[in-house]
């Protein structure tokens, strides 16, 4: 299997919260279910990975 890119979200200037659930819902529109391939998600601890309704969307 080879790797590949999914999904790019390019946005010029910094993010916040608002960005970053933009940019998950539509990186989750095109994820697998658990154990297909593309389907496990890794976030660091970045603050805006905190913001409200992140955990809900995930």
């Amino acid at each position: 299997m080879t790797s590949r890119i999914i999904y790019s979200h390019i946005k010029v200037g910094a993010y916040n919260g608002n960005h970053f659930l933009d940019y998950l819902c539509g990186l989750l529109d095109v994820m697998n279910p658990y154990l297909a391939p593309h389907s496990v998600l890794v976030m660091d601890n970045c603050r805006i990975h905190y913001v409200d309704g992140v955990e809900e969307l995930c």
